[in-house]
């Protein structure tokens, strides 16, 4: 589901973007056209590298040019790969040692035994918090940037304050106020009800 989400993200930005250029290829003279993207040439953008390109790169916003490093860096990658592989594996590890067992045990009605209920909550909270802490370190900052290095991709800004719901997720954001904020404001719908939209 998550894949999917993803796809569906890029699929609208890729569409959203290209719609833009092409108003923009239409809105003046084509002399102007290759100052402002390389892309607008061909106003419908049938570059299949550029898709495949976007598809895999760890961004949700589609633009015609990324900022690139210059070389991979080998060693880096595993290293990073290594840490991987580590932080997964201690995910697994607090999952069948501590989740697994409590979920179990808890499996039985509760018999409207609230403390009961209770207690096994709070057992589980501790586990939880380190795999979601684990989980988040795994993607956003081990995965995307394994991807990144790989690609040559230059932006690596994936994520701001983790313990911040609000900047946590900066490339969510990023396409949420690209594709939604800035739309809604074109089409004179208020600012307040724009960032509600936004929000959601």
């Amino acid at each position: 589901m998550l894949f999917s989400c993803i796809v569906w993200l890029k699929l609208v930005s890729y569409a959203h973007t290209n719609s833009d250029l092409r108003a923009i290829a239409k809105s003046i003279d084509r002399e102007d056209v290759p100052s402002i993207s390389p892309y607008v040439g061909n106003p419908y953008d049938t570059y299949f590298k550029s898709l495949v390109y976007f598809m895999v790169a760890p961004t949700l916003c589609y633009q015609s040019s990324y900022p690139r490093t210059e070389s991979v860096r080998k060693g880096w990658v595993v290293q990073q790969f290594v840490k991987l592989i580590i932080f997964t594996g201690f995910m697994g590890f607090i999952i069948e040692q501590y989740i697994n067992p409590i979920v179990k045990n808890s499996q039985h009605p509760f018999k409207g035994n609230l403390l009961y209920a209770i207690e096994r909550v709070l057992k589980l909270s501790v586990p939880n918090l380190y795999v979601w802490l684990c989980m988040f370190y795994c993607f956003f900052h081990l995965w995307l940037n394994i991807l990144a290095e790989l690609l040559c991709f230059g932006d690596r800004e994936f994520y701001k304050d983790w313990w911040n719901a609000r900047t946590v997720e900066e490339p969510v954001h990023k396409w949420m106020v690209r594709h939604i904020y800035f739309p809604c404001l074109r089409n004179k719908i208020p600012k307040v009800t724009s960032l509600s939209l936004r929000g959601l």
